[in-house]
Order: structure tokens, then sequence, then C-alpha cells
């Protein structure tokens, strides 16, 4: 039986497995496009939002009614900075945010303080080069050291990988994909074909050699050519996974020399037309519109699909993926068992053709080579929701009132003049206002201000302004990106603290989607590059039994934090001059670890291999051995006791003039108040004297006397104390009370 589908013009043989597939295919295709209309839908207006722009009918509608209509671009800023700090939480310069350690062993780890020495077949200790005996612990030890070097050089191998497939930037590309529409997807490990150029001298030539190399790679996949299984709520129940791809004709004949693409099914692929294959899509002319193109432009690219789901055996048979068995009983039982079993392959698909197919590399059930992040997730469908989509009423609020601004603007700018022109007449003919204007008066008026006024509205601007600044606040709070994150300080604090606290709880959001990320993205695509390194990597020296550590969150927001600590302790131990010899024991380690966290080149500070070599140079130059490590350590233990005895002889020394200050404080105080006691008890004898003669107790030549005498008695007393006071200073004995300086 034959079918002729309207959409290609070209008949399928339902008996074909491959036209069977065919079909499925696009069944599957059409029903999954139709489902993500709505989709669709929403991610247009995300992306009208994010670039300021209105639609069509929106933007007719105010040009019509003569209205403002600019477009305030607050969403593109509040989610340019969301990105921007996602990107710089996640790829600092100096660090990465994952990493591999060994599964733990108990076993080795309990062995290793076993002192049990070690005994070969003849009840013979085992012994090392430097005739030390061999124990089990030693053993654990050496095994427990190995296994380490090989995670090591795991971890190496995979970060090269993702280094040669530019990582990071792929990773940047999908993190802004998921604050703009909602969505990122990353596509990984997919396998690719490495070409490296090396240059060899033969004679006086150096020839060029091309080698090729398989290696993984991670991919960036664009949402509006993502289609899954809609009917899951997350990537690891979706059933099928569509993603479309262009390619150009000439990508399309190389592929007839890969197997499982057969030539006959290529050779269909190339008598169509590209615009045959490509189905019409609302969603892909919106978005050329937003970039500026046209909507009818000429794409001359096939459009091809990679399908990843079950498909039935008996399709790779038929595409030379998979051979039977050689042996005729067992092909015969493979037929019979699986030939209509379904198995997790990938299908290349266009213009209703198969162009081939391929097994996954992955042997993981129901696997999935799509890694999905949202910027916030919803529950019911792989596609979350981007900021500008939960800013979406914020920013019209905004854009209404900055409307009504203008527009209030625009007419309170000037008044509204109303003249009757059977009186009055421009003189050029023209009612527009001008500088210097002329009018004919046409009748006679006993006041020309019946026949010609201004009317002037009410300004509203204080009010709308107000409501502008609410507006702008409400974003604020919605979004969840403050204006401190975009650089501006607004209210905060001053201080170095203030600001590391602020930052943090700006940041407590931000946690929440790094660790999205973190078990969305990292922990399962590097465990799939760790897997496939096991399966294909030919090095054995670098496979064991690992688990991933992904760290966005535990390492990688404390920095500023850390940093201001390791500072603030640096600067505390090595101005003290006990604490000063200990930092100097880890002083490469503490430079690294602050060089690190200030976000500085790595290279600033030597290797361990650069400094042992000065080391080894100065100890030449200086005619000298490099000294143990133990003689080092002991002389900077006398160096501290000597620096520690230092400081406490200063710091008693210290003590003791303060004390000699303290003193002589104390005995000029006395001296000032023994002076004040004295002239108190002149001034009372003279007030006394001077009651007394006004009494007429005495007479002017007695007072006279008296006032002598108490002159003479306070100028011996003075004398004799400042006397005493300069002998103890003398002779430094300041405990005696004799006379009056006591």
């Amino acid at each position: 039986m034959k079918i002729a589908p309207k959409e290609y013009g070209h008949e399928y043989d339902e008996d074909s497995p491959l036209d069977a597939l065919a079909v499925e295919l696009e069944r599957k295709l059409s029903q999954t496009m139709s489902d993500r209309t709505a989709i669709d839908h929403e991610m247009v207006i995300d992306l009208r939002n994010y670039h300021g722009q209105y639609d069509a009918a929106t933007l007719a509608a105010m040009k019509e009614a003569k209205r403002a209509n600019p477009f305030i671009k607050m969403t593109r800023a509040k989610t340019n900075a969301a990105e921007s700090q996602i990107v710089d939480l996640l790829f600092p310069n100096d660090d990465k945010n994952w990493g591999i350690a060994p599964t733990p062993v108990p076993e080795l780890a309990d062995q290793a303080s076993n002192e049990q020495e070690v005994l070969d077949d003849n009840g013979e200790p085992y012994t090392t080069t430097d005739g030390e005996q061999v124990t089990e612990g030693m053993l654990a030890a050496r095994e427990l050291e190995q296994i380490k070097e090989r995670c090591d050089k795991m971890e190496l191998l995979i970060e090269d990988q993702l280094v040669e497939s530019r990582f990071n930037a792929v990773a940047r590309l999908a993190i802004h994909d998921g604050c703009v529409v909602g969505t990122g997807i990353l596509k990984g490990p997919v396998v690719v074909n490495k070409m490296d150029k090396s240059f060899t001298k033969q004679g006086d030539a150096w020839v060029v050699e091309m080698r090729q190399s398989i290696t993984p790679a991670v991919e960036v996949v664009r949402p509006w050519d993502f289609f899954p299984d809609l009917s899951a709520s997350r990537i690891e129940e979706a059933e099928f996974i569509f993603e479309r791809r262009y390619m150009s004709k000439q990508q399309i004949k190389g592929l007839i020399d890969k197997r499982g693409f057969p030539k006959a099914q290529i050779k269909k692929i190339m008598q169509m037309s590209p615009q045959s294959t490509q189905h019409s899509s609302t969603y892909m002319d919106d978005v050329r519109t937003l970039a500026g193109l046209s909507d009818n432009l000429n794409d001359t690219r096939y459009e091809t699909w990679e399908y990843h789901g079950p498909i039935p055996y008996s399709v790779l048979f038929d595409l030379g993926v998979i051979d039977l068995p050689s042996d005729e009983k067992e092909a015969q039982l493979f037929i019979q068992d699986m030939m209509h079993e379904e198995v997790m392959a990938t299908v290349f698909y266009c213009g209703g053709i198969v162009l081939g197919a391929k097994l996954h590399m992955m042997h993981y059930e129901n696997y999935m080579p799509y890694r999905v992040w949202n910027w916030e997730q919803d529950d019911s469908c792989i596609f979350g929701y981007g900021l500008p989509r939960i800013v979406r009423d914020e920013q019209r609020i905004i854009n209404s009132t900055w409307r009504m601004i203008l527009d209030n603007g625009s007419i309170t700018a000037g008044p509204q003049v109303i003249f009757d022109n059977k009186y009055i007449r421009p003189a050029n003919g023209d009612a527009t206002i001008e500088p210097f204007k002329q009018w004919h008066l046409l009748k006679p008026v006993d006041d020309v201000r019946k026949v010609f006024s201004t009317i002037e509205f009410n300004s509203h601007l204080p009010e709308l302004q107000g409501i502008y600044s609410m507006a702008r606040q409400m974003m604020d709070e919605v979004s969840g990106v403050p204006m401190l994150n975009q650089g501006e300080q607004g209210q905060s604090t001053q201080t170095l603290g203030g600001m590391s606290m602020l930052m943090n709880a700006a940041n407590a959001v931000r946690r929440r989607q790094i660790k999205q990320w973190d078990d969305n993205i990292t922990a399962p695509l590097i465990t799939d590059f760790y897997a496939w390194n096991m399966e294909y990597e030919e090095d054995n020296d670098v496979k064991g039994d690992y688990q991933v550590d992904a760290r966005g969150t535990s390492a990688l927001l404390v920095r500023e934090t850390q940093a201001v600590a390791l500072t603030n302790y640096l600067s505390m131990a090595g101005s003290n001059p006990v604490f000063a010899p200990v930092i100097q024991l880890k002083a490469i380690e503490n430079l690294r670890q602050w060089v690190k966290l200030q976000g500085l080149p790595a290279d600033l500070v030597p290797t361990n291999e650069e400094l042992e070599a000065y080391q080894q140079q100065q100890a030449e130059q200086q005619g000298e051995q490099p000294q143990d490590t133990a003689i080092a350590v002991e002389q900077l233990r006398i160096q501290q006791m000597q620096a520690k005895q230092e400081f406490e002889m200063q710091m008693f020394q210290r003590k003791a003039e303060l004390d000699m200050q303290e003193n002589e404080a104390s005995r000029n105080l006395k001296a000032q108040q023994m002076q004040a006691d004295l002239m108190a008890n002149a001034s009372k004898e003279r007030i006394e004297i001077m009651k007394l003669e006004q009494t007429g107790k005495v007479n002017t030549e007695k007072l006279l006397v008296e006032l002598k005498k108490v002159q003479m008695q306070t100028d011996k007393e003075m004398q004799q104390f400042m006397t005493e006071l300069k002998l103890k200073q003398v002779t430094g004995n300041y405990r005696a009370n004799d006379g009056l300086a006591q």
C-alpha cells in the first residue's frame, strides 16, 4: 500500500521500516509543534520585552492616537544584571565550579594504621629499598595515593575536554537563554572529530601532519530549536526529544561516507529544495522581525531534525547500524525476539525522509544527552519562566506611566488658544503659535479678549512621578535583582562589612539558582563525561571509581567574605612579632590563597618547583648547602622564642615607663592641690583680720603686722615643700612622707 503525504509530495511504502518510521516521526513532530504553540507565544513576548519593542498592533494604535510610544528598557537592564551575576558566580577566572573525588573506601582507610608486616610465600617480610619492613598500613596508604592520582588525572582530562569544547562560552549562552526566555539547554557529551595539526621536520623542510581524533564536547541548543515530550515535567521523564538543526547542501552530501546513512536516502533529500523541507513557524518569523530581518527571508538551508527516542531494531538493521549474528541460528533467534523491539537511538530526519540513525554511545536506560536549566522552574513543564515574564506587569506599569508623563508634559507645556475667526485672523494665514506673531482684527470689538483667549491644562507630573518611582521599586522587589546588583548603592551603608552583608543578602536568591545549575547541569554533565571516559578513553591510568562534586554554592558565593577575612588575618598576625614567624611557615600557601580570592592571575605567585629552584640557587651563590627541613623548622622555633622574649622585655620596659609617668603626674597634681590649699588658708586669715579691723578690735598697725606674719609663714612652708620635692626627684625615693611633700 502506497501513502502520499501532502507535505512533501513523495510516496511512502508502509512495508518499509524506514518509511513507517518517517511517518511516525512526522506525526510526533507535528503534534509536538502544535502543543508548544502557547510556549512559543510567551517566549516571543519575553523577547519583545527584553529588546524593548511593542507588538505591531499596540504600536499602531498609539501612533494612530498620536500618543507617546517609548519603551523603557528596564527589563533588559534587570536581565543583564542577573545574567552577569550568575556567570560571575559560576565561572570565575581562576577556579572551576566542579571537581571529582575518589569514592571513599572504608577498608583502605581502616588499614592505613595497621602495623602488621607483609610476608612473602616463604614467611619472610617484604622490605623497601631502604631496608624498611613493609606493613599493611603502608600498602593501604599507597593504594589510596594511587586512587587519588588517577582521580586527579581524570579531573584534568575532563577539564581539558571542556576547555577544548569552549564549555564556559557555551554555558554562558545557555544562561542567557534561561534568563531571557526561561530555559537554557546544553547537550553533551557529543562526539566530534578533532583535527590536530603537527609539524615534523623531513630533511630541510617542515611538513604539516593532520591527525584526527574523537573527543567528547558540549553544545548549546537554542530554546526555539528544542521540542521535547511536553507531557513530561522534567527532562528525565521525556520519552523523546526533537532538535532542529540546519544544514547546507554540502553538509548533507558529507553524510554519504558515514555509517548508518544510506546513499539512496540522501539522494532523495538532494532532489528536494531546501524550502520544501522547512516547517512554517510564526515564532521564527517573529524572531527574525525582532532581529530586524524580513520574515520572508529566503533560507537556503535544509531543515533537519535530530530525534532521540525509541525506534525498532528493524530500522537500525535496514540502515546498517547493527549487523545480525554470524551464526544462522542466533540470527534467526535475534530476528524473532528483537527485530520488533525498540531501543533508544538517534535518528536524523529531513523533509519526511529518514537520513540515518545511530545508537547512543552512553548505555544508560532512557538516556537523553540534554540538560535543562530554568531561571524559574515550572512544575508542570520542562520549559520555565525567564526574568522578562516575571516582571512583565511591572514593565507595563512603567511604560504606561512614562507615556502618561510625556503626554501630560506635552499638553501642559503651552496654552490652548481659542479665537473667533470672524473677528481675528492670523496675518500669515497660519494659526500656529509663533513668537512675534501678528493678527488682523476683522471687526471692531470693545475687548479683544472676548474673541481671543488661552486655556491652561493642569499638570499632574508630581503624581505621575510618584507612581513611576513606586513601579521601579516594585520591579526591584518582584525581579529579585535590586539596584545593588546593578552597581548602584542607593541607601545602603558605606562600610566594607555592611556592604559585604548586603551583597550576601542580595545573593540569597542566586544561591537557589546556582544550586539548580549544580543539580541540573554540572553534576549530570560531568558524570556523563566521566562515564564516557571510563568506556572510551584509551588511557587506563585515569579510570577508577569516582564521584562528582558540584561546588557552585559552597565555594564561589563566599569569595568576598573569605577575601576580607584572610586579609584581616594576615594583617593582624603579620604585624605581631609573636605570630609573624608562624605565618612565615606557610607564607607561599597564604599568598596563593589571597591571590586566588582577589581574582588575580595565579601565575603571580611562584610554583613550588620555582621556589625550590630559587632557594637552591641562593644557597649555591652563598656557598651553602640547602638546609634540611627539620633544621629549618628548629631555627624558626628558636627565632620564635627569641622574638617572644624580646617582646616580653619591650612590654616590661614600656610598663615601667608608664608607671614613672603616672607617679610624676600624681606628684604634680598633689603639689598643685597643696599650693591651692595654702593660698586658700592665707585668704581665710586675711578675711578674719579684716573682720577684726572692721569691728574695731585691732588698729591698722597691728593689722599690717599680722598680715606680714601670715605671708612669712606661707612662704616658709612653700619653700620647705619645694625643697623636699626636689630631693625626692634626685634620690628617687617617693615613699617618704616627711614635711609637706607627702
